[in-house]
């Protein structure tokens, strides 16, 4: 499969008007994808992003194990993974290679652990189904036109302050401050 990504780093400040725009723009929900699986079906889902639990923060020190969600136009179905226990049971899993028409939204942000650090976020999709690209289409172009290229990164105006400041922009806080973003790229 043929993936897209577009990373960024953000501060709420920067990002939330775009994400007002797209949810006034496209019937959009959000699936909470957890990263372990699940005891439940019940996924728990959410009609914005802003009634998501910590929306602009980061609570993990690496970018990959952050709040992420499944992204979908309301009118589409959500599939759930069933997987059997080999101590008998299930355990429930989504993913968009069993939903093809979402994208994966990571908004990362300011770090909840530490002082000064902003942790990555990403809109990706490993689909090419029509709805999936055009769901990233609008993420990636509304955050490309309003943030700045730095190095492989968007930068949102407030978190290129923060940069400027001496704040962290990093993927993995765990790593070396070799590896953190810096205003060259």
């Amino acid at each position: 499969m043929k993936s897209k990504q577009t990373m960024f780093f953000t501060v709420f400040e920067d990002i939330e008007q775009i994400l007002r725009d797209i949810e006034t723009t496209v019937d959009i929900c959000y699936y909470y994808d957890a990263p372990l699986l699940l005891d439940t079906k019940n996924i728990p889902v959410y009609d914005s992003i802003f009634d998501t639990p910590n929306v602009g923060t980061a609570q993990s020190a690496f970018w990959l194990t952050n709040y992420s969600y499944l992204v979908m136009k309301k009118d589409i179905l959500l599939n759930i993974n069933e997987i059997p226990q080999r101590k008998g049971g299930m355990k429930y899993d989504i993913d968009q290679v069993i939903n093809p028409q979402s994208i994966e939204l990571k908004l990362g942000g300011i770090y909840t652990e530490k002082e000064h650090v902003i942790i990555a976020g990403r809109v990706a999709t490993i689909s090419q189904a029509n709805d999936s690209l055009e769901l990233y289409k609008l993420f990636s172009s509304k955050i490309k036109k309003e943030f700045k290229k730095i190095g492989m990164f968007y930068v949102g105006s407030e978190a290129e302050k923060k940069l400027r400041e001496g704040w962290r922009l990093v993927q993995d806080e765990g790593f070396s401050k070799e590896y953190d973003l810096t205003l060259k790229g």
